[in-house]
Parts: structure tokens; C-alpha cells; sequence
């Protein structure tokens, strides 16, 4: 799949040069034959990625969802769909950048550009769709100096028929630095109001030089002269309790539009803020690369809602950490287990199946007595081991006599334990269904020729079982 060629023309829309590529997607500049002078970007998921259905469902729903909104600070998609094998959206060409080419600029002139914003937002928000992912990297400017918010990818849509992964309680959705607090619970349970905060944040980090989330200050004690109209209102937008901030994107918008009118603004904010150095406004945004993002800042926040948070939060909190975890944070990770709270290892533990190395085993296998992380352990390990040549060490801990504990099954079975195999066709006739859908549930992570074998043993599964056997 990796050699998978992209198709020389969509529709009547030929495909020209590279404009640039990312972990998940790939954007060609288009030319259409019935739209002469209209350039346009055709962004292609990545090969890699094709057989994951739901990532292809939530790319492809970002044309489903613009292709029913309509506002000029909306990007315009004008086809989406798949061709062959290649998922696709045409969309505007939008060449002028992000909105973080604009950090530091006057107050005044960032006001400008963000009220179109407001309107684009509230405009979604009426049709029931919430941005969730709101971030100077997801606005962009058109040929003409419009501002336009893009990237709708994880949006949530009261209006889509049925729930895919995108949505599913246990996913965090946001990029940290911008994500409102709740939506470190069930990401469904969000509104508008997520969005207004990620604005919020937008105006503090860009009119201040400081992320809000690295320094939870008012404006005026990180920039000293902040006009105080602004600070209130950027605070307001801030508020960590939905029920106090400002309540839609029509109120900030209006807000905005009235402080641009002020006389505080006509004396200050066309001049950008005081002590506001080049320095300044050539530092990273939250959401982009900076130089001394270790894994303290990268991964320690999400171990701090671990430890105090809310069981909705803690699981939106398990799928960042991993989400965040890096090839080089495997000691770091180590580390951490040794002095996390119970309710923080299992998360650890996937963590570390994502990305440790060797010297990541044995603090895994160590977590099989505990009973917080030990499936997650297991699962882990068995990732780690089959990553690193140590199937043999693993297995010598994790296997039992005959079948064993449920928990160890998915690892076992992902090492390819004969043994589990055996044990489970020998005892299947006697197996409740429960046990039945929990083991062929694990046998999904046998290798081909042991599954194949599972597979022809077991063909009398009913029930909710046999969604399972079908699926091996």
C-alpha cells in the first residue's frame, strides 16, 4: 500500500504540484478544467492510513459537514469522496498562511481578523456543529487576506447520522493549550462555548506572548499596560466553568466589535503592546514545534488530570498521554511509573506498549500483580516484546496452565501462545458465552495460521459471539 501511486486527476480537477504533506494527509495544488483561474488544494489521506475506517470517516466528514455551512470565513470544499483507493477533498486554495504569522501584532489588527472568525463559528455552531480543534494552525488566509477556519476533522455534529470513534466517549479531542476543561471529559458533552474558550485563549497567547495554559495569569500580570477592557473580556472567554463564560460566539463577537470601537482601542491597540519584542512574536504557538518540549511539558499534564480528575476525564487523560508519547519518552514513562498514583499505571502502561523499548519490559511484567494495570500491562508488554525480539521472556511470565485468566488472553494470543490455543479449543464446549466472545475477542490478535485454526474450530459461535468469529 505504500507504493500506492496518487491519481494523476480527480474528477475534472488535475492534480499539479506538491504543496505539502503531514503525518495524515497529502495536498496537491488542483486545477480544474471548469473552474479556469481557480486554484484549488486536493488533500489525500496517506496510504498508511487507508485501512483504518475510521480515520477515513472522519477526513471525509469534514467535506460533509462544510458542504453545508456556508460563510466567507469558512474554507469552501468543493468535492469530496474517494478515488480508487485514494480518500479525497478538493477544497479553496487558502496560500497565505496561518493566523500564527500574526503573533504580536497590533491588538487592534488581530481583533479585525478574529471577528470574521466569530461569525464562521456561529454560523456552525446554529447548524449543531462545534469546532473542538480551534487553533492559530487551523485558520488560514485566503489569496485576499480573508481569514478562514479550517480543518472541521473532529467536529461534533448534532446532526450525523449515528456515532463513529471520532466521537466515542473515551477519545480526547482538542490540542492541549487551546481545549476548554470539559472537553477533558466525554467529548460529545461539549457546545459552542469550547470554542469561544479556544478563542479566548488565542487572543491571550497572542496579544501577551504567553500560552494562558502555561501561565494561568491575568493579561495584565504577564504584559503589564494590558488595556483592561481587553483583559476582562479575554477572561470571560477563559472561564473554566461553561455556565460563566461568554455564552456564544454572537456575544464575543460583539464584545470584540464594540472594544475596536472604544476609545481604549483608538489610544492603544493599534500599536502593538509595549516590551513586545521580535523575540516575541517569532516563538512557537502552543500548537506548533518548540524546541524545549520534553516530556515534562508534553506528557505531564495529562498525568496531572490522571491523579485529580474525573473518571471521564482520567480516560480522555489516558488517550492523551498516549496520543503525546514520543519514540524517546520510553525512560521518561519508566520513570514516572515508579512514582505515579494507582490510578495513573494504567495509562502508563499503554503508553509504554506505544513506545518503549526493551528496558520498558520488565516494568510492565512487574504491573501483572497489580490489579489497576494489569490488563493494560499485559497488552503492553506483549507489544513491546514482539517489538524487541523478547516474545520468549514475555511469554515465560504471562502464560498459565490451560486457559488462565481472561485479562492475559489478548497478550497471550498476540504472542502467538500455542499453548492458550490448545487450551482454548480443548475447553470451548464447555465455555459460557461470555467466555466465548471474550476469547474470540482475544483470538483477533493470534498470527494468520493459529487464528485460520481458531477460526475452523469454533464455526458453532452464536450469539454476539459470532460477530466475533466472523470477524477473525
Amino acid at each position: 500500500m505504500s507504493g500506492l501511486r496518487p491519481p494523476a486527476q480527480i474528477g475534472s480537477v488535475r492534480l499539479l504540484e506538491p504543496l505539502g504533506e503531514g503525518g495524515m494527509a497529502l495536498v496537491y495544488r488542483g486545477e480544474d478544467r471548469f473552474r479556469p483561474g481557480v486554484p484549488s488544494a486536493v488533500k489525500l489521506l496517506r496510504p498508511e492510513v487507508h485501512r483504518d475506517q475510521d480515520l477515513v470517516r472522519r477526513f471525509l466528514r469534514e467535506g460533509e459537514v462544510l458542504t453545508r455551512l456556508s460563510h466567507p470565513s469558512l474554507v469552501e470544499i468543493f468535492a469530496f469522496g474517494t478515488s480508487g483507493a485514494w480518500p479525497y477533498l478538493i477544497m479553496e486554495l487558502l496560500p497565505g498562511g496561518s493566523l500564527k504569522a500574526c503573533r504580536g501584532e497590533a491588538p487592534a489588527a488581530l481583533v479585525r481578523r478574529l471577528i470574521p472568525v466569530c461569525g464562521a463559528l456561529g454560523v456552525a455552531h446554529a447548524a449543531g456543529v462545534v469546532h473542538r480543534d480551534l487553533k492559530p494552525s487551523n485558520m488560514l488566509f485566503a489569496a485576499d487576506g480573508q481569514l478562514k477556519v479550517t480543518d472541521f476533522g473532529v467536529c461534533y455534529w448534532e446532526g450525523e447520522e449515528g456515532r463513529t470513534r471520532a466521537t466515542r466517549s473515551q477519545m480526547v479531542v482538542g490540542t492541549l493549550g487551546y481545549m476548554a476543561p470539559e472537553q477533558h471529559g466525554d467529548p460529545r458533552r461539549v457546545d459552542g462555548r469550547c470554542d469561544v474558550y479556544a478563542l479566548g485563549a488565542i487572543l491571550f497567547e497572542f496579544m501577551t506572548g504567553q500560552a494562558y495554559a502555561q501561565v494561568q495569569l491575568p493579561p495584565a500580570a504577564v504584559r503589564p499596560g494590558f488595556p483592561p477592557r481587553m483583559a476582562g473580556l479575554v477572561m470571560r472567554a477563559l472561564q473554566p466553568d461553561p455556565a460563566r463564560r461568554l455564552p456564544d460566539m454572537a456575544s464575543l463577537g460583539r464584545e470584540l466589535a464594540e472594544w475596536l470601537e472604544s476609545a481604549e482601542a483608538a489610544g492603544w491597540g493599534e500599536e502593538p503592546l509595549p516590551g513586545y519584542s521580535a523575540r516575541d512574536r517569532e516563538l512557537a504557538t502552543v500548537a506548533g514545534p518548540r524546541r524545549d518540549e520534553g516530556p515534562e511539558v508534553r506528557l505531564a499534564p495529562y498525568l496531572d488530570a490522571l491523579a485529580t480528575g474525573p473518571v471521564g476525564a482520567r480516560r480522555a487523560a489516558a488517550d492523551g498521554l498516549v496520543a503525546a508519547a514520543r519514540d524517546a519518552d520510553g525512560q521518561w514513562l519508566i520513570d514516572a511509573l515508579a512514582r505515579s498514583p494507582e490510578g495513573a499505571r494504567f495509562a502508563l502502561a499503554r503508553a509504554l506498549g506505544k513506545v518503549g523499548g526493551i528496558e520498558a519490559l520488565q516494568s510492565l511484567l512487574a504491573l501483572l500483580a497489580d490489579p489497576f494495570a494489569q490488563r493494560e500491562a499485559a497488552e503492553a508488554a506483549a507489544t513491546v516484546a514482539s517489538r524487541t525480539g523478547q516474545v520468549e521472556v514475555a511469554l515465560n511470565v504471562l502464560r498459565e496452565p490451560g486457559l488462565g485468566n481472561p485479562w492475559r488472553w489478548p497478550a497471550r494470543a498476540g504472542l502467538g501462545d500455542e499453548a492458550w490455543v490448545q487450551a482454548l479449543l480443548a475447553g470451548w464446549p464447555r465455555l459460557t458465552p461470555p467466555f466465548r466472545l471474550q476469547a474470540l475477542e482475544a483470538g483477533r490478535h493470534l498470527p494468520d495460521a493459529l487464528r485460520a485454526r481458531l477460526k475452523a474450530a469454533t464455526a458453532d459461535a452464536a450469539g454476539q459471539a459470532r460477530a466475533s468469529w466472523e470477524a477473525l
